[in-house]
């Protein structure tokens, strides 16, 4: 895989930054009808962009998450570019307050959630082998042959979070006219024939799946969505696409998907896992607690970065996760020379001793 997919998904176990949801319901008390919008903040204090929520009258900026304390934190300014003075607001995440100054309508009332979850499929989501053969997702490893389309085969780069059993989030459970799929809220699967964010996929919607008797691709309308929470698991393959229970699905979330889908995979790192895939699966699952905390990081710089600065950052970046990779599998040869080296010598001194 090109260094940009390497570095944004391997260290993307939250592939996500935070998110902020503003559910505005018609009557207090969080009753009637809702409207709901999501917008991404921060994960950690210090963010400056300047947030505006088309048709209001107030704005926002440092939106920051504390999952540690379960507070949300923001400076609300009034007007639409984040001038003169604010106000700091923090408040429990998933309050339903009747009023939130310059949070909320003069009507409704509002509830904030922080997404600290990996956007990924739900554990028990099945693939396709390339001998057609349909397996549990958890089942794969690095190398494996999958189904990136009824009649085309890619490669398991890693399998995220096939060790971290404990990892939960929200997740949400379409249901369509040929089965269901549990799938994050933000990763990108096909919805009306466009790679979109699952939580666009509503009633009425159509998933393209694959045919049970032909290797064409089909159309599956979508019947129900319905939030639910779960384990998750999330195989990285080198076309950026997989078959999750049948139905056609990337292997990104939302803050990537645009930039990564049709790009080259070609790199160091994508050489080296596809000649040592074994070590490449443990290099990931020895690792995965370092790219889940550098993950916010990494999608803030790609936030800030220019257009043009982005891939040479992460050109640099591949170099040093291939290295680290090879300084992970060399680890164990180097420490066994040494013993070996110390043995020899300890011999050397012992015989010299007894002469």
């Amino acid at each position: 895989m090109n260094s940009l997919r390497l570095c944004c998904l391997l260290f993307a176990t939250p592939c996500d930054a935070a998110s902020r949801t503003w559910k505005t319901y018609a009557e207090a008390g969080c009753t009637g009808s809702v409207s709901e919008d999501t917008y991404e903040v921060a994960s950690s204090q210090g963010s400056a962009t300047c947030f505006n929520a088309a048709g209001s009258d107030y704005s926002s900026i440092d939106q920051w998450c504390d999952e540690s304390s379960k507070q949300y934190h923001q400076a609300v300014f009034s007007g639409t570019t984040c001038d003169g003075s604010s106000t700091q607001q923090t408040f429990p995440l998933g309050q339903c307050a009747n009023v939130v100054s310059g949070a909320a309508d003069e009507q409704g009332t509002v509830i904030v959630t922080c997404d600290f979850s990996p956007p990924c499929f739900g554990r028990d989501t099945t693939a396709m082998l390339a001998s057609g053969e349909t397996v549990p997702m958890i089942s794969l490893q690095s190398g494996d042959l999958v189904h990136d389309s009824p009649d085309t085969i890619t490669r398991v780069i890693v399998n995220q979070h096939k060790k971290a059993a404990h990892l939960s989030s929200p997740l949400l459970e379409v249901e369509h006219a040929r089965g269901t799929l549990r799938i994050s809220p933000d990763h990108v699967i096909s919805v009306d024939g466009v790679f979109v964010a699952a939580r666009e996929a509503t009633v009425g919607s159509t998933l393209t799946g694959s045919s049970a008797v032909t290797s064409d691709l089909i159309t599956s309308e979508v019947a129900r969505v319905t939030p639910t929470t779960g384990g998750v698991i999330n195989p990285l393959t080198a076309s950026g696409k997989i078959m999750a229970d049948g139905i056609l699905a990337t292997t990104y979330p939302e803050w990537i998907a645009g930039y990564m889908l049709g790009r080259s995979t070609v790199s160091l790192s994508s050489l080296l896992a596809l000649l040592f895939p074994a070590t490449a699966q443990a290099f990931y699952d020895h690792l995965e607690p370092f790219f889940q905390s550098s993950s916010p990081k990494l999608v803030r710089l790609k936030a800030r970065l220019p257009a043009l600065l982005v891939a040479p950052a992460f050109v640099v970046a591949d170099l040093l996760v291939a290295a680290a990779f090879l300084a992970f599998s060399l680890a164990p040869k180097l420490l066994a020379g040494l013993v070996a080296m110390g043995a020899v010598q300890g011999s050397l001194k012992l015989r010299g001793s007894n002469r």
